[in-house]
């Protein structure tokens, strides 16, 4: 039986802090499993090289807005075959559907993009909504690392290390006063989201 849940999750909360603590901003695993999360990464990539139109048009609403998840809960009403065996079993959040197809594009594409005028993009893209401005402000500041969290394997340490790297410009990107609760699946969704709209300006600009 295929299970299907879709709920939206804010990746980033902030809760007042003391002015004295300076603790680093830790980075949490995962929520979800190595495992659930590869499930997921093979669904949205047969999504977007099936429905490519649709999988833009998604990354393309603001972010994690409810024009994005309605536009994202179609993808359990393709045509496509995507989902395979009667045993298949995909549980996603709107965060991560969208993540995960900006990382299909990214793993693609980035190699395209000349590294300085995505950094330039990425500074000076207009944001769809505060949660997009957080992203590309993360990403902005660390482009290297934010596109090793992208491509990095799923729940690897080399996806732990990249994150540990976007601490500091999370740090650096949030309003004084704020604790913020961070983890590794919401952190990469929102830098592969910021790398696919800054990667996407430059591409366009080419042509």
């Amino acid at each position: 039986m295929t299970r299907r849940c879709l709920v939206i999750l804010l990746a980033v909360t902030a809760v007042p802090l003391q002015a004295a603590d300076v603790a680093p901003v830790p980075i949490a695993p995962g929520v979800d499993t190595a495992e659930q999360r590869q499930a997921l990464r093979t669904f949205t990539a047969c999504l977007a090289n099936a429905r490519p139109r649709w999988a833009r048009q998604t990354l393309a609403q603001p972010y994690l807005s409810q024009s994005q998840a309605s536009a994202a809960a179609e993808a359990l009403s393709g045509q496509d075959n995507c989902i395979a065996g009667e045993r298949a079993e995909v549980t996603f959040r709107t965060s991560s559907l969208v993540g995960s197809l900006a990382e299909h594009f990214v793993r693609s594409d980035i190699e395209k993009a000349d590294p300085a005028r995505l950094k330039d993009s990425l500074s000076t893209i207009e944001p769809l909504n505060v949660t997009e401005d957080f992203a590309l402000c993360v990403a902005a500041r660390n482009p290297p690392a934010a596109r090793n969290l992208a491509v990095s394997e799923l729940g690897s340490e080399a996806e732990m290390a990249a994150a540990h790297q976007l601490s500091g410009p999370v740090k650096e990107c949030t309003n004084p006063g704020e604790k913020l609760t961070v983890d590794v699946q919401a952190l990469r969704a929102l830098v592969s989201t910021a790398l696919y709209r800054g990667m996407t300006k430059v591409l366009a600009a080419r042509n």
